[in-house]
């Protein structure tokens, strides 16, 4: 038996670009650097030996003669048949061709040798299929992708704020992950009854995705989900004040214009250096979400720590609220285990603008001056903060005035007129 060269050929595309597949001394695998086809050590043994033919003395005759080489019969006098061990067939007299196999009709390099014809048609048959099934999944899956980035910008043209387009987009981005086929409105119906989102969360998801429907020229009868407006956690202001004080210099700064102002973490966002006025100590808010605009007092606590970031930037804080939360997180949930106070994890970015509208509310009792400070635009949004104060153990501090100097520093640090008495005038403030 005449074995073959040392460098085996690929049993494919008959190249000799064939590497070794593996590390170990005994390899197992051969790959062919052409086709990417792979086979093992034993094919390769198997397909180097072929029938014995008359009058040939090497192998460079038997290419020349190419598929007309008259061949010895075999030991079973039967045609070769597709997939069958060509080797297992002869005796140790039959001559070994090596590469040239390939080149024969009888052997075709299509074969796959010592594999069962049925076996490799399974194999091809649901490969084909698994292939067209993905294709037609990536097809539907680009082409709602693009109808999402068509729906946000449709909104954009509308005049949607960016924080609202932003918001849709990501709702029917998530909905797309969990198995929803936007094209199909009983599927997005089912998965987002199963999501155990918030009725708030769930009625967003479904206005983001009437929108989408809208703009493909498609209806659909739209589940109800009604938000439920709850009662907020307010917490204390030595609670707050741990926080700011356990946060970085930027975070800190942060928090603290929230405090004070009653801003929206988006507002805060977007401020830049020229609205804020360090000499009257005052800040200009550019609104979000339909608000009013609006100026709002600082203290000189807070001007001094803005002063102390860095004036790289337009921007304030050089950053989106995205990020700003996440930073927030982390040192939130740091602070509350070091305090072992759970309840620090209540405390949002929202939840301090829930405290200065209580808080304000609290010390002036003006519904409309709250209303005023937050930028509302609908008193009823404004009115939920008068649920949240308790005046049953109001406490006041009062002062007489019998000049009019002394009227003017108590009217200063807050103090309000509540009558005259023996010729002098009486104010009160509460604790």
């Amino acid at each position: 038996m005449i074995m073959a060269e040392a460098r085996p050929h690929c049993l494919h595309c008959d190249s000799s670009k064939v590497w070794r597949n593996g590390h170990s001394k005994r390899v197992q695998r051969y790959l062919c650097g052409s086709c990417g086809y792979e086979f093992t050590n034993l094919q390769v043994e198997r397909n180097v030996v072929c029938k014995s033919v008359k009058g040939l003395d090497s192998v460079s005759d038997l290419s020349e003669l190419g598929n007309s080489v008259p061949f010895q019969d075999r030991a079973n006098d039967s045609p070769f048949r597709f997939g069958e061990d060509v080797g297992s067939q002869f005796s140790s007299n039959v001559s070994s061709v090596g590469k040239c196999l390939s080149r024969l009709r009888s052997c075709s390099r299509d074969a796959r040798v010592g594999a069962l014809q049925r076996r490799v048609k399974n194999l091809e048959s649901s490969g084909n299929i698994q292939e067209v099934v993905a294709n037609a999944e990536d097809a539907t899956l680009a082409d709602i992708k693009g109808s999402i980035v068509e729906y946000s910008f449709t909104l954009l043209k509308q005049g949607y704020a960016k924080t609202t387009i932003k918001g849709r987009t990501k709702l029917l981005k998530r909905l797309t992950r969990i198995g929803a086929n936007l094209n199909d409105p009983e599927s997005v119906k089912a998965v987002i009854a199963r999501q155990e989102w918030s009725v708030g969360r769930k009625a967003n998801a479904v206005d983001a995705y009437t929108g989408y429907l809208q703009l493909r020229g498609m209806r659909w009868e739209p589940p109800i989900y009604r938000k439920i407006r709850k009662i907020p956690f307010i917490p204390t202001e030595t609670e707050i004040d741990q926080l700011i004080a356990g946060c970085n210099k930027r975070m800190a700064t942060f928090l603290q214009l929230l405090k004070e102002t009653g801003m929206r973490c988006g507002e805060a966002c977007e401020l830049q250096w020229i609205d804020l006025d360090l000499v009257n100590k005052s800040v200009r808010i550019t609104p979000e979400k339909g608000s009013d605009a609006r100026i709002l007092r600082m203290s000189s606590k807070l001007i001094d720590m803005l002063n102390g970031l860095p004036k790289n930037s337009q921007s304030v804080f050089n950053a989106i609220a995205d990020s700003m939360r996440k930073s927030y997180q982390l040192q939130r949930k740091r602070i509350a285990a070091k305090l072992q106070n759970p309840r620090l994890l209540q405390i949002t970015f929202h939840t301090f603008r829930h405290w200065k509208a209580t808080m304000e509310y609290h010390k002036t009792r003006d519904i409309l001056h709250v209303m005023q400070m937050l930028g509302h635009r609908n008193i009823k949004n404004t009115l939920l903060y008068t649920q949240l104060v308790d005046f049953k153990d109001d406490e006041y501090v009062a002062r007489v005035a019998s000049s009019e100097k002394t009227v003017c520093e108590l009217v200063e640090a807050g103090f309000e007129y509540v009558c005259d008495h023996d010729g002098s005038k009486i104010f009160r403030k509460r604790k």
